[in-house]
């Protein structure tokens, strides 16, 4: 996905939010506001943050077309100790960790 407004279709599918005006509610936007932003119109850091609440969708993924739509997920599978750590590096060597720290705890069990 290139663009801010194809990711947040993208979303709005994968969620099966059919009903943009209950989401508007819940956002406390005018339905307005979400039409323009799937047509990459100018978005709030607030609004932004709070799209991906209520969607459950990563940050990276929505403002910066980083990783994909879940990868959120993966850190809060993290100790917390090792969240600090995931936050100094690059998000793909980030998810490269992840995934070998999941592979090594698999062939344990």
């Amino acid at each position: 996905m290139n663009s801010r407004g194809a990711r947040i279709k993208q979303a709005l599918e994968a969620r099966a939010v059919r009903k943009q005006h209950a989401l508007a509610r819940a956002l406390g936007v005018h339905e307005s506001a979400i039409t323009r932003w799937k047509e990459d119109g100018t978005m709030t850091l607030d609004n932004a943050i709070a799209l991906c609440r209520e969607l459950d969708i990563s940050a990276d993924w929505l403002l910066l077309g980083i990783g994909h739509m879940d990868q959120h997920k993966e850190r809060s599978e993290v100790a917390p100790v090792h969240t600090e750590l995931l936050a100094l590096l690059s998000p793909g060597a980030a998810a490269a960790l992840m995934k070998f720290i999941r592979l090594v705890a698999a062939g344990q069990s």
